[in-house]
């Protein structure tokens, strides 16, 4: 096997992996009207990003310089779509299902052991087109620096239902999940709920605390400043 079949060996086994994640994925188009069936427009949005796009312009211009290259993995009967026909496709999916897809596939890429993610809000002040700002969640896989998955809520109140989703997403197994003051701007008892959501996905949790929760930050402050004073004493009476 020459260099160029191994090359295309390997492609044609990464293109596979990642369709496979998509199987369940389902499409909501006709049967007797679909022009480009649905793998086909998966594997050219996921090459066009990879490659630098960020609008379905840019796929689209993508797919019309790299037809022979994509005819590689599919046979594109009729092509690419246009920008019109990949927004329309893009507009018929579930999107919490191509979520689901997603993120099982970034996780099988990048592995959970030993691994920390971060739970963090973050507030889109400029986002095209938007009347108000758009709050979104996000879940970052420290060391690979890659967002694992995101949950759109409409206000940050609703952080309350996007964490517990957000989790419900991930394969966490073994790994530390953090949460900074954002999440922890929540009750009492949605904080308990959240924390027992990461025990029974078997994942152990870092959580901010904040000065508001004045009973539980002074036990806190109170332990840390007897260790502190233990270790002290500890070190003075070996240095004496």
């Amino acid at each position: 096997m020459t260099g160029w079949e191994r090359e295309d060996a390997g492609l044609f086994e990464e293109a596979g992996v990642f369709l496979g994640y998509f199987e369940d994925l389902p499409d909501a188009r006709q049967v007797g009207k679909v022009r480009y069936p649905l793998t086909g427009v998966l594997l050219l949005c996921l090459l066009a990003v990879l490659s630098g796009a960020e609008t379905f312009t840019d796929i689209a211009n993508f797919g019309n310089r790299k037809l022979s290259f994509l005819r590689r993995f599919r046979r594109f009967a009729s092509g690419t779509p246009s920008h019109d026909h990949l927004g329309d496709i893009h507009a018929t999916l579930d999107a919490e299902a191509f979520q689901r897809c997603f993120v099982a596939w970034v996780a099988s890429l990048i592995g959970v052991a030993t691994e920390v993610i971060a739970i963090d809000g973050k507030t889109v002040r400029r986002s095209q087109g938007a009347k108000a700002a758009i709050h979104i969640v996000s879940a970052f896989a420290a060391r690979q620096r890659l967002v694992l998955g995101q949950v759109r809520v409409a206000e940050k109140a609703n952080e309350i239902v996007a964490i517990p989703n957000l989790l419900k997403m991930l394969a966490i197994e073994g790994v530390i999940v953090t949460i900074d003051a954002m999440g922890w701007g929540l009750s009492g008892a949605c904080q308990r709920a959240i924390a027992q959501q990461i025990v029974d996905q078997k994942a152990d949790y870092v959580l901010a605390l904040k000065v508001n929760q004045s009973a539980l930050h002074d036990d806190v402050s109170l332990f840390a400043t007897e260790q502190k004073a233990r270790h002290y004493a500890r070190h003075h009476d070996q240095s004496a």
